[in-house]
């Protein structure tokens, strides 16, 4: 389960399911367990004395003290770590922070859709997508002590990613963006994923199509003279847009 606000009980999670624990010596450390975000800070510091110098579990040993940061509401150093991570950690490395920024910032995305600031849910929702997982990539079995320490859904990120973009544009009252964004997001993904999300585009479209509709009717109502028949029941928003997609998010 997510771990809000809970170094303790993640550090004791930790302990008992994750694959690094007797290489990190965190059994020693179970007092830190109960103590507050500070304590809790320190003992992951104190646990990254016993890496014995492998890069590769200091690296994630950082990512993991980087989601409770943010679990604690300490949402701004979290991803400052992530992005420092990134900047100097080998390539080999690259695809740990990737997961992790792109999960944070479905994480953010989705507080600020639910307090109505839907262009600032759009702006992180459109930086998961960007943070370069490749969507062929079996991360929920790579990253599976993040699934064990946090309850992340690793399998569905890249899609909750794309559909969360698309909502918060919808949201905004952006048909087009929103129209975009499901566009790109059909390119991306695979076919699985498309089979699993064939109600929800098939609904998304709809709503789309009326928003485009409303839109259509108060601009007619605003230029006298033209017509207010709105857009047609069924329009074929993607057909275009498809062929014109690139790898470059629009």
């Amino acid at each position: 389960m997510s771990r809000k606000h809970a170094w303790d009980l993640a550090l004791e999670d930790a302990i008992k399911h994750s694959a690094l624990v007797d290489r990190l010596h965190l059994q020693r450390h179970r007092p830190l367990r109960n103590r507050s975000c500070p304590g809790a800070r320190a003992a992951f510091d104190v646990a990254s004395m016993f890496t014995n110098q492998d890069s590769t579990i200091t690296h994630f040993l950082l990512l993991i003290k980087a989601i409770a940061l943010f679990n604690a509401d300490q949402q701004e150093e979290a991803m400052l770590l992530v992005k420092e991570l990134a900047a100097a950690c080998p390539n080999a490395d690259l695809l740990g922070c990737r997961v992790v920024e792109t999960y944070l910032r479905i994480e953010l995305g989705t507080k600020a859709l639910g307090d109505a600031r839907h262009d600032e849910a759009a702006d992180h929702f459109t930086a998961a997508v960007n943070a370069g997982v490749p969507s062929s990539t079996p991360i929920h079995q790579i990253y599976e002590d993040l699934v064990v320490l946090f309850g992340w859904d690793l399998e569905s990120l890249l899609l909750t990613a794309h559909q969360k973009r698309c909502q918060a544009f919808l949201s905004a009252g952006k048909s087009v963006e929103a129209l975009e964004a499901h566009a790109y997001m059909m390119d991306a993904i695979d076919e699985t994923a498309k089979a699993s999300c064939l109600n929800w585009s098939k609904e998304f479209k709809e709503q789309c199509s009326a928003l485009a509709a409303r839109d259509d009717r108060i601009l007619s109502a605003e230029i006298p003279g033209q017509e207010q028949d709105g857009y047609d029941t069924e329009p074929n928003f993607f057909h275009g847009m498809h062929q014109a997609t690139t790898s470059t998010t629009p």
